[in-house]
């Protein structure tokens, strides 16, 4: 298991697996799927990037929804 996730642009592997996640995610496709699908079976080291692609997205959406549901909270509370 990894100690910590590293998104630096010293690291290819995460460039790629940004680059094909990103694309995947913002123009969906059986074509970028199969190429991602492709470029993870060449190396086992490419799934790790992913899988660190995977959480910081995760961790960066959670941070940008975190004050959106705690203002939503707040103002719960201002009209009870």
């Amino acid at each position: 298991m990894k100690d910590k996730i590293r998104p630096t642009g010293d690291d290819p592997a995460f460039n790629v697996a940004w680059t094909l996640f990103c694309t995947l995610h913002d123009e969906p496709s059986q074509e970028r799927a199969e190429k991602l699908i492709r470029w993870l079976g060449v190396d086992p080291g490419n799934i790790c990037a992913l899988d660190d692609v995977l959480t910081l997205w995760a961790l960066t959406g959670a941070a940008l929804i975190k004050p959106a549901l705690e203002e939503a909270r707040h103002e719960e509370g201002r009209l009870q």
